[in-house]
């Protein structure tokens, strides 16, 4: 039982990883390829397989039709592939191209510590979910590491009780108290059928503290094996079960062996094939601490197979007749024959685990049982042989390979011979150029297993038991009691997806190449969509600066000859600052105070501005004193070297209708000689008045000036402006 701590969405980042690869790409590079990719860790879930971590080796394709060096950029974005059993691809094409893309960083963003990238470990998967556990990933300080117990899952599906708040994505779990993630090159398996997975052995550092990839310090290396027996129960999600136990004596600890579930007896059987102890690869000089002891011990990984059943919780012990030796980082699949007599684990690839710069394995081998008998179905060819890959079957007769590295013979990476994706079809022991969903068959055993075990392509074995006998009579009857097949979901067919249009060109530069070439498909729309928001973000930027700056200088609003105009962003700005805006809308062309006799109408001429000195006392309404409103005072208004427009507009008078005075506005012409400056008063009439403009001239309403400055030089002759009782020059809209 454990704990979930966070949960997020999964992102689609097949462009938000391309935009980092392609950002960083020389001028004349024009498409990039999987070259190899080492000790990544996979499971199927239903129709899809999920591939995550490992070491993937890009190799650059340039414009003139060379390659550059192959490159590795330890996947910062935490990107997680996935290939659906419904997609049709030639083995020689650029498998990117379809291949789907799952970033386990929150955000789709830089995966740093919440899923860095990790080479080795295991995915532990049943037909919903599955789980990342183990591995190894690079020394740095760049961020703090994921905690002791941490432990990805993703939830594909749901299952077992109704969940309705379900969505798929991935969630960080814990493990429980006996339990670390610092656990790395152990041998994975999954039952989905039982809802269970485990993970067999492995290594850790000599203080079962953090591990890292190899280096010259030991003690942050993986580098002593691992006693542990690991079991995941999912039988109810969100709710699952962690377990550690220690392997019996008899069961030696090893690095990188396969391990694979076979449907046999109550709960199946897991039978461990290969792995080596003393390997090569936990060092950074590539040398074996022990080859010696090594090529002692390791060879009876495949000869004396380890077997452990499920259901009764015990381990056996089994001899087998021939075997191909020592081997390990290869893959294996379990074919059943069509009537259950027998079980045949093919083992594809690997090598010794001790000599990096020697060829790899390309063999294909079966191990049948129950009569745990070895027989070699495909003898392949040294430069096509790789290591650090997994195997699927998509279908009964066809197995895919995905993944693994070639030998190093320099010091430059090489890439794997025919593409990073391989497909074998099992039934036949031959290689195929390709995968499509609408061809498949049953499986049937292949000639030379049958010369092994007899019987016939469906079933009928005649060798049910192995020679001279078993070596334990409990593990005669598991193999006597039949699996519950109906246990076993089957999600093929598939139907077949529409092939994606890669318009690169295929990547064939050498023999020892990967696949075809070609730009990822999701490159050029990413980056489509980061420079478009960037011109917009520009655009708007920009549109917001100029409207802010003709907002400050309008002020209150803009003034044109037909009176005063605001505009809806300035009234809104004006009541985001808190300021009183009184001016109607545009399209008002009436007042809210409508006369209702001769006397509350308004003239058409505007009132005139007198001098201080002409000013009479005239009362709002007749017999109305000056302290109605005493105290109120309009601000000066200072004198201005340059004549002034009046022009006239509407003018509502915010005193109750009852209060409105008599019409006595009049309208002012510029005198015969043009020539209208005359001084401001140096104040207006003392007398409280309220106001509201509007642009339209409509009559039954009040009208009053509004000035328009308009520069003009003083006319030859003159020293000041003309005398107070010269009218000022006025024209009506």
């Amino acid at each position: 039982m454990f704990g979930t701590r966070i949960a997020y969405l999964p992102v689609l980042a097949g462009w938000a990883a391309s935009a980092a690869a392609q950002a960083g790409w020389p001028r004349d590079q024009v498409n990039t390829t999987m070259c190899a990719w080492e000790q990544v860790r996979a499971a199927v879930v239903r129709d899809t397989v999920y591939l995550d971590g490992g070491q993937i080796f890009w190799l650059a394709g340039m414009a003139d039709g060379s390659y550059g060096t192959p490159e590795s950029d330890d996947n910062p974005l935490g990107i997680i592939f996935t290939l659906n059993f419904s997609q049709p691809f030639n083995t020689n094409q650029n498998i990117t191209a379809i291949m789907g893309q799952l970033s386990k960083a929150p955000a789709g963003g830089a995966a740093n510590n919440a899923a860095p990238n990790y080479l080795d470990g295991a995915m532990l998967a049943n037909d919903g979910e599955f789980f990342l556990y183990g591995g190894m990933r690079r020394n740095t300080a760049a961020f703090a590491p994921p905690h002791p117990d941490d432990v990805l899952a993703y939830q594909a599906y749901q299952y077992g009780i109704q969940k309705d708040s379900f969505r798929p994505g991935f969630v960080t779990n814990r493990l429980p108290p006996e339990m670390t993630r610092y656990l790395a090159y152990g041998g994975a398996a999954s039952a989905p059928s039982e809802n269970k997975a485990w993970y067999f052995s492995g290594m850790h550092s000599p203080s079962w503290g953090e591990i890292f990839l190899p280096s010259n310090n030991q003690s942050l290396t993986a580098s002593n094996v691992s006693n542990t027996f690991i079991t995941l129960d999912m039988s109810t999600q969100q709710q699952e079960k962690w377990t550690n136990v220690t392997l019996p004596p008899s069961v030696a600890a090893r690095a990188n062996p396969e391990l694979v579930w076979v449907p046999v007896g109550g709960q199946g059987l897991l039978v461990s094939l290969g792995g080596v102890v003393f390997p090569e690869f936990t060092t950074a000089s590539h040398k074996s601490p022990n080859e010696v002891v090594s090529e002692e011990l390791s060879p009876a990984f495949m000869t004396n197979i380890d077997v452990y059943d499920v259901a009764g919780d015990d381990w056996y012990q089994q001899p087998t007749t021939g075997g191909p030796g020592q081997l390990t980082r290869g893959c294996a699949v379990v074919a059943p024959a069509q009537d259950g007599s027998s079980f045949n684990i093919y083992y594809y690839g690997g090598y010794d685990g001790l000599h990096i710069k020697a060829d790899f394995s390309d063999e294909v081998w079966v191990l049948s049982l129950p009569s745990f008998t070895w027989t070699k179905v495909s003898a392949g060819k040294a430069s096509h042989g790789r290591a650090g890959h997994k195997c699927f079957m998509p279908y009964p007769d066809q197995m895919i390979v995905i993944g693994g590295y070639a030998p190093q013979p320099g010091a430059a990476q090489a890439c794997v011979e025919g593409g990073i994706v391989q497909v074998f079809n099992i039934s036949s022991a031959t290689w195929m150029n390709g995968y499509d969903p609408a061809k498949w068959s049953n499986y049937t055993v292949p000639d030379a297993v049958l010369r092994a075990i007899g019987g016939s392509p469906t079933g009928g074995a005649t060798a049910t038991s192995p020679s001279p006998s078993f070596a334990a009579s409990a593990l005669a009857r598991v193999f006597s009691s039949p699996y519950p097949a109906t246990k076993i979901k089957k999600y093929y067919p598939y139907p077949v997806a529409s092939t994606t249009n890669n318009t690169n060109p295929d990547f064939t530069p050498t023999p020892q190449s990967s696949g075809g070439g070609g730009l990822p498909k999701y490159l050029p729309p990413l980056l489509g969509v980061i420079f478009g928001l960037m011109f917009l973000t520009l655009l708007a930027t920009g549109a917001f600066l100029y409207r802010r700056r003709k907002l400050l200088q309008r002020g209150g609003g803009s003034v044109t000859e037909f009176g005063t105009d605001d505009s809806n962003g300035n009234r809104i700005m004006n009541w985001i600052r808190g300021q009183p805006y009184d001016n109607k809308a545009p399209t008002v062309t009436t007042t809210d105070d409508t006369p209702t006799s001769p006397e509350m109408e308004s003239s058409s001429s505007p009132p005139v501005l007198y001098h201080p000195a002409m000013v009479q006392v005239t009362h709002e309404m007749a017999d109305t004193q000056l302290a109605e409103l005493p105290g109120m005072f309009l601000s000066p208004i200072p004198l201005f070297p340059f004549p002034l427009l009046l022009l006239p507009t509407t003018v509502t008078n915010t005193i109750p209708k009852r209060h409105i005075p008599p019409r006595r506005a009049a309208r002012h012409r510029p005198n015969a000689s043009g020539h209208n400056k005359p001084a401001l008063p140096a104040r207006l009439a003392e007398r409280p008045v309220q106001l509201l403009l509007h642009r339209t001239n409509r009559p039954r309403q009040h009208r009053l000036p509004l000035l328009l400055w308009q520069r003009r030089a003083v006319p030859a002759g003159r020293t000041s402006l003309p005398g107070p009782r010269t009218p000022l020059s006025s024209r009506v809209a």
